[in-house]
C-alpha cells in the first residue's frame, strides 16, 4: 500500500515507485495506482521528480526516465494488436494487470483460473484502460472512468501542492480500479456458479445465495437458449427472511417481467399481504409486482407459484 508521496526515494519502504513531478495527467495517477494494487501487501512510497539520479534509485519509474513505462521516448510507437498507442498506463496494465487480479481475488476468497484472468485483463484494458491512453496520446479525448482526475489539480488562485494533490487523488483511483477489477472477478465467478444451479431450477424458480450476486444478464442470457425457463429468482433477504423478483424478458426490457405477482398484492405489507395473497408469513410486495419477500423460504416458493398459476 502506498504510505505517501515526496520528491525522494524513502528507505524504509519496501518498494519506491517513481513518476514526473509538477502537474499530473490521467495515465500516471492511474498507472501509480495499478502499481499499488499489484503490490498491496508492501509498503510503497510514490516519488515525484524529474531528478535523474533520484529516480535511477527506485523501483519501478512510469512517464519518466526512459524505461519501460515511459511512452515519451523519440520514435515510441507500441501499439496493441488492436491499433490503439500505449501510454503510462496501458504499459503498466500490460504488465501487472495479472498480479492485480491475483490480488483482487485473493482478498475476495475467488478462486478462477490463468484464461479467466486473462480475458478479465483484456477487458479492463478495452473499457477503462484504453481510453486513458488514447487521451493522454491525443488520440481521442472522451468522457472515460477516470476523466474526473484533473480537477484535483490545485487551482490558479492557490499556493500549488501537487504532491498533496496527487496523493489524495490516487487513492480515490485506487479504490475505484480495484472495485472494478473486483466486479469482473465477481461476475466470472458469478457465472460459474450459476452454471452449477441452472441443474437445480424448480419449476421456474433459481434459487441463488444473495441478492448480491449479479445474476441478471446470465439469467436472461441462459433464458433465450432454454425457453424462458427462470421465470424467478429467489434469495435469502439481507434484512431477514426470503425474497423473490421477477426475470425480465431481455436486457432492454430490464423493467419488464415474464410473470408478475398479481396486481392486487402491489404495495402489500406485513399486515395486508398475509390477507390478500392467503399466505401467512408473506411480507412484502413491490408497487411494480416485480419483487415479494416473506418470512420463510417456502413462502417465498409459494407466492412465485401462485403468480405463475
Amino acid at each position: 500500500m502506498i504510505i505517501g508521496v515526496g520528491e525522494r526515494c524513502n528507505t524504509k519502504c519496501t518498494m519506491n515507485f517513481g513518476t514526473h513531478n509538477g502537474i499530473f495527467h490521467c495515465d500516471e495517477v492511474v498507472g501509480i495506482a495499478i502499481l499499488e494494487i499489484a503490490h498491496m501487501n508492501t509498503d510503497a512510497y510514490v516519488v515525484r521528480t524529474r531528478n535523474f539520479d533520484e529516480l535511477n534509485k527506485l523501483d519501478i519509474v512510469i512517464d519518466i526516465g526512459g524505461g519501460m513505462f515511459d511512452h515519451h521516448m523519440a520514435g515510441f510507437n507500441v501499439c496493441r494488436p488492436t491499433g490503439e498507442k500505449y501510454a503510462s498506463a496501458g504499459l503498466v496494465w500490460k504488465e501487472f494487470a495479472e498480479e492485480a487480479i491475483r490480488n483482487v481475488m485473493t482478498g475476495e476468497c475467488i478462486s478462477i483460473d490463468d484464461d479467466e484472468i486473462k480475458a478479465i485483463k483484456e477487458q479492463i484494458d478495452r473499457e477503462v484502460i484504453i481510453p486513458v491512453d488514447m487521451e493522454d496520446n491525443g488520440e481521442k479525448v472522451s468522457n472515460h472512468t477516470f476523466s474526473f482526475i484533473p480537477k484535483f489539480l490545485p487551482s490558479w488562485m492557490e499556493v500549488p501542492n501537487y504532491d498533496d494533490a496527487f496523493c489524495r487523488v490516487e487513492a480515490i483511483v485506487f479504490g475505484i480500479l480495484k472495485e472494478i477489477i473486483k466486479d469482473k472477478v465477481v461476475q466470472v465467478a458469478t457465472k460459474k456458479e450459476l452454471q452449477k444451479r441452472y441443474d437445480c431450477i424448480n419449476d421456474g424458480i433459481l434459487e441463488i445465495p444473495a441478492q448480491t450476486m449479479p445474476w441478471l444478464e446470465d439469467v436472461v442470457s441462459y433464458n433465450q437458449t432454454h425457453n424462458y425457463n427462470v421465470k424467478f429468482v429467489i434469495f435469502p433477504y439481507p434484512a431477514g427472511g426470503w425474497a423473490a423478483q421477477s426475470v425480465p424478458p431481455s436486457i432492454e426490457k430490464k423493467f419488464e417481467q415474464l410473470v408478475s405477482f398479481p396486481k392486487e398484492w402491489a404495495g402489500g405489507n406485513e399486515q395486508t399481504l398475509p390477507v390478500i395473497s392467503g399466505i401467512q408469513d408473506a411480507t412484502f410486495c413491490h408497487n411494480g409486482c416485480f419483487f415479494a419477500r416473506a418470512k420463510t423460504k417456502e413462502s417465498v416458493l409459494e407466492m412465485c407459484r401462485i403468480a405463475m398459476n
